[in-house]
């Protein structure tokens, strides 16, 4: 598995959507190629922060004000 196709499936490995032969070769390639293993760290940091953040809820007449302009 190359490092195009490793991080195509970034999503799906770590929802653990991937079947077991697929989710092997994304981890061996993990730890054999340094630039990925970073990316993905990122990638889970990046989700973990998007966890944390809380929903806004729009002003009430936010679709009213829209619609006239």
């Amino acid at each position: 598995m190359n490092c195009k196709e490793t991080r195509a499936l970034f999503s799906e490995f770590y929802d653990r959507d991937l079947n077991q032969k697929i989710c092997e070769a994304v981890k061996e390639h993990l730890t054999e190629c340094q630039e990925c293993k970073e990316e993905y760290k990122n990638f889970r940091k990046g989700l973990k922060i998007l966890k944390k953040l809380r929903l806004l809820e729009a002003p009430r007449n936010y679709m009213e004000k829209t619609q006239r302009h």
